[in-house]
């Protein structure tokens, strides 16, 4: 199903507005509960398939050995003397295992970014959960390429920040050989350098990250299947309009912060009023805090998607659609008559 973005016509909930593009990407994002919550679940439950091993190693580490309350808040000195050797072989064991499900994952956010697209693009309404699966199944395998294409720019920016570029660079500012700071008389000076290369590199991930989510938006929105070419494309409208780009995603990265860091302080001070293991309270205000921060990163990611289409609208050119009626004199809805040709069809 095409888009009527495509053919010059936003859908309503990708037209252009004077109010801030961030802004209107939260209100159409938050109008769509049962597709927030739907992501959110699929989330919450790959991290329940994380958790339960772990829940059931404490369980068994915990029973009738310690004192009742001894660990509620955080794990004694004595508990973590005990089961060092143990943990350390299960957290090894644990890592294929959390290596399959961070790949479950990214498949996951290609799965919910293909239903989200489609949601937004198109112009019915209703029926939103339907349609989102039918945009989740239709732009999966285009999506699912661009993860390896995001890998590897952080594997490079990586080679560039922590390899070979920032050794030779060290060394040729400060005659740092091989990257080692300690030639440095200043231990300050070494921390501050060591602060801007981990700044650089968090300034890489996010780039790649918003490139990630235009790049998809490109790919719905234009209808196409080929990530290198959108991936090429999207770095070049990135280059030139980087303000119109790049200043919806900060807001909306501002505003997970703001949220997120608001719900961590909260759960700080229930965590801290944790008792005996019979006072329960707590530990649900824990829980419900714990989704209402999955929900609030869901429906963030969500409106990244919907900021992202909104400035696409803007800035990149549709794609030239074929017209079949070129050849053919009369108009649409009546009869064709194709030039150089004795017959005639009608159009429907």
């Amino acid at each position: 199903m095409a888009s009527d973005a495509l053919r010059g016509e936003p859908a309503p909930s990708i037209a252009t507005t004077g109010k801030p593009v961030f802004l209107r990407a939260l209100r159409v994002t938050a109008s769509r509960p049962p597709i927030w919550i739907l992501g959110a679940g699929l989330t919450g439950l790959l991290a329940l398939v994380a958790a339960a091993p772990w829940f059931d190693w404490f369980e068994s580490r915990l029973a009738d050995r310690y004192e009742p309350g001894t660990q509620i808040r955080e794990l004694s000195e004595t508990f973590r003397f005990d089961h060092a050797l143990a943990g350390g072989e299960f957290s090894a064991a644990a890592g294929g295992s959390g290596a399959a499900l961070a790949l479950l994952a990214m498949l996951a956010g290609a799965f919910t970014a293909g239903g989200w697209l489609q949601v937004f693009l198109e112009r019915t309404h209703g029926h939103s959960v339907q349609r989102f699966f039918h945009g989740a199944s239709r732009f999966f395998f285009r999506f699912a390429r661009v993860i390896p294409l995001s890998l590897l720019w952080l594997h490079l920016a990586g080679w560039a920040l922590y390899g070979a570029p920032w050794n030779w660079a060290m060394g040729a500012l400060f005659g740092a050989v091989d990257g080692n700071l300690e030639v440095l008389t200043s231990e300050l000076s070494a921390l501050r350098i060591t602060w801007v290369q981990d700044g650089l590199y968090a300034l890489a991930f996010g780039l790649v990250m918003t490139w990630g989510t235009y790049t998809r938006a490109r790919l719905a929105l234009q209808d196409t299947h080929s990530a290198v070419w959108a991936g090429v494309c999207t770095w070049w409208t990135m280059v030139r309009h980087p303000v119109r780009t790049l200043e919806p995603q900060l807001s909306l990265f501002v505003v997970e912060l703001l949220v997120l860091q608001g719900i961590a302080m909260v759960s700080k001070v229930l965590q801290g009023g944790l008792g005996a293991p019979g006072d329960w309270m707590p530990v649900l205000f824990l829980f419900l805090l714990t989704l209402l921060a999955l929900l609030a990163r869901t429906l963030i990611r969500g409106a990244g998607y919907h900021a992202a289409l909104q400035v696409s609208v803007r800035v990149v050119q549709p794609l030239p659609r074929p017209d079949p009626w070129k050849g053919a004199i009369g108009g649409p809805g009546g009869p064709q008559y194709p030039i150089g040709d004795d017959e005639y069809g009608v159009s429907l």
